[in-house]
């Protein structure tokens, strides 16, 4: 020990611990103020750089569990880049109370342990990590809170604590039925009444409709509780394939808690609707012909015209026009002076099923040229 620092402590002997104090160095003082504190503090190496909170942690029920979800931080406790990050540590206490209690929580223990290198639980995936919490009992309230730690085990800061309610589910429903029209889905379902042990369900609250189109995720298309066993989806587009599934949802506490999923439905709404009649339907004698002209149908989907045609004497229309016109315009060539000839047209959209409007008024003129 050098001879400077015993002169010093030989010195300090004779202070009373006031003076004392005031005469120590800086670093010095303060170790003794901790060390007389009578708290245990842990062996943080002094060049260690602790991870910072994880981002966008989250806690959702997911069928039979709870799902915990995070993704890594990015940065250590001083807002630098984070260099050391070996795994996380995810605790977890509880209560008998459904409504989250006023007072601290203490009582948390590790319920799961995710190392990076070799994660034993959980899934880690492109920077994100979730977790399935199964091991739950009716009736109580579980708290979660998760943190980051470094290569020695060292945790960095906790995230929020995120709570959930616990309780039995709801039965499933049944007897789904789904029927597809135009621009809209017809979904109804019979009633559940009781819970997964077979007790009544006093406390559901109703029902979550999903749905997926082909090759897309589940999404919730009502944002607010179904009360009734039916609902009319008119969010839909024609001739896209849809599937419907429905989930009964119980509110525990200041939770809910949604059944398992109910058996599917697989859809595709497809346009029912034609297009309004053709109006302002005229015909002129032409060197030609006869030459029919038309006002533009309204219709967004439309895709043409078709014209129809009868002699005097004929007892039914023909068509004219193979394929669909279209211009509002058309000249048929294949007259015979001194004849009659009725005419009418329909409008054509665009839809799988090419509906027809009906036919607009019919027109008459005698070729005389």
């Amino acid at each position: 020990m050098p001879r400077e620092f015993l002169t010093f402590l030989r010195k300090a002997g004779e202070l009373r611990p006031r003076a004392l104090l005031s005469v120590l160095p800086v670093s010095l003082t303060l170790f003794i103020l901790i060390a007389a504190c009578g708290k245990k503090m842990d062996p943080l190496p002094p060049e260690a750089v602790l991870p910072g909170p994880v981002k966008e942690f989250s806690l959702v029920q997911e069928g039979e569990g709870l799902l915990l979800s995070w993704q890594f931080p990015t940065e250590n406790q001083l807002g630098q880049p984070l260099t050391q990050l070996s795994g996380f540590r995810l605790e977890r206490c509880e209560t008998k109370e459904l409504s989250p209690p006023l007072g601290c929580l203490v009582d948390f223990i590790v319920v799961a342990d995710i190392e990076l290198d070799y994660p034993r639980v959980g899934q880690v995936k492109d920077g994100s990590v979730f977790y399935r919490d199964h091991k739950l009992t009716p009736g109580r309230r579980y708290y979660y809170r998760v943190a980051a730690y470094d290569p020695s085990r060292y945790p960095g800061a906790w995230s929020r604590v995120l709570s959930h309610a616990w309780g039995v589910l709801p039965q499933t429903p049944q007897q789904l039925e789904a029927e597809a029209g135009d621009r809209q889905v017809v979904l109804s379902w019979s009633p559940v009444t009781r819970l997964k042990d077979g007790s009544p369900a006093r406390d559901l609250a109703g029902y979550y409709v999903y749905r997926r189109a082909a090759g897309g995720d589940w999404t919730r298309i009502t944002p607010a509780l179904v009360t009734d066993t039916a609902f009319r989806d008119v969010t839909v587009k024609n001739d896209v394939e849809y599937t419907y599934m429905v989930r009964a949802v119980r509110q525990v506490g200041p939770d809910r808690l949604e059944s398992l999923d109910s058996p599917t439905r697989t859809v595709k709404p497809e346009d029912l609707t034609p297009p309004p009649p053709v109006l302002n339907l005229v015909a002129a004698i032409t060197a030609k012909g006869v030459e029919l002209r038309w006002d533009d149908s309204p219709a967004p989907d439309l895709a043409g015209y078709r014209v129809y045609r009868r002699r005097a004497g004929e007892a039914h229309f023909t068509r004219l026009t193979p394929e669909l016109l279209k211009k509002p315009y058309y000249v048929d060539t294949r007259v015979s002076r001194g004849q009659t000839y009725y005419y009418y047209v329909i409008a054509v959209d665009n839809s799988r099923r090419a509906n027809e409007s009906l036919p607009s008024e019919e027109t008459v003129v005698n070729y005389q040229l």
